[in-house]
């Protein structure tokens, strides 16, 4: 019980503070503060609870290469569907606050969601290829540093960060589907709901091949090839 608490908390806090600074801080931070913002504040919440995800393609990826393993492959999936549950949960909880307190601005006029992940001014496929190896990469960073949380941590976020400031034009920085999600639902917006199956299909893709790519099996063989 205590892994999925601080898992939704941890996923709440991502969150709302990338999310909070996008719906409240864009004119004075541009992409270079929204994306240290994301990045800053994964590497906190990672730092805060080692070894969790908050996003997931990353439990994906972890389940797949046994870096997230229960008693048997039921648990596991359980597990891993379980904590998928949560961090769209958290990460709906978080957007609504995000709005409840931003409608209480003097002069508050709804004019949409800001931080609503949509493709607009790219193809689809472009954006989906963007999505997919930025996520890909992202996951062997966070998987390549298991073996030190501290690092997981610090090259996680950085790592992060950097992919949004390539990736904010394109989907306004998503490599998270939950975080994606649950913007879409709480817009309500069609175009966005439209566009779901693009990110959880490219996270879906990165996950699995990252996974593969540092499952043990494989990684012996890469060791043995090696030697």
């Amino acid at each position: 019980m205590k892994s999925y608490i601080s898992e939704f908390i941890g996923t709440f806090g991502f969150v709302f503070i990338g999310c909070g600074c996008i719906v409240f801080a864009t004119p004075f931070i541009g992409y270079l503060g929204i994306s240290l913002s994301f990045g800053l504040a994964y590497s906190a919440m990672n730092m805060t609870f080692p070894g969790h995800h908050f996003n997931p393609a990353l439990t994906i990826a972890c389940a797949v290469s046994q870096q997230f393993y229960a008693k048997n492959i039921w648990l596991t999936l359980t597990k891993t569907l379980a904590y998928i549950l949560i961090q769209i949960i958290a990460a709906y909880a978080a957007v609504a606050l995000i709005y409840f307190i931003y409608s209480g601005k003097t002069g508050y006029v709804y004019q949409g969601p800001a931080d609503v992940n949509l493709v607009e001014r790219y193809t689809l496929s472009s954006a989906f290829y963007l999505e997919t190896v930025l996520t890909f990469l992202f996951i062997c960073v966070f998987l390549g540093c298991n073996a030190n949380k501290g690092y997981q941590a610090i090259a996680s976020g950085l790592t992060l960060a950097a992919s949004f400031l390539l990736s904010y034009p394109v989907t306004k920085g998503a490599l998270n589907p939950a975080r994606t999600t649950a913007s879409a639902l709480f817009c309500k917006q069609e175009e966005a709901l439209s566009q779901l199956p693009l990110f959880w299909g490219a996270a879906l893709i990165a996950a699995l091949i990252a996974g593969v790519a540092y499952h043990p099996a494989i990684r012996k063989i890469k060791d043995a090839n090696a030697s």
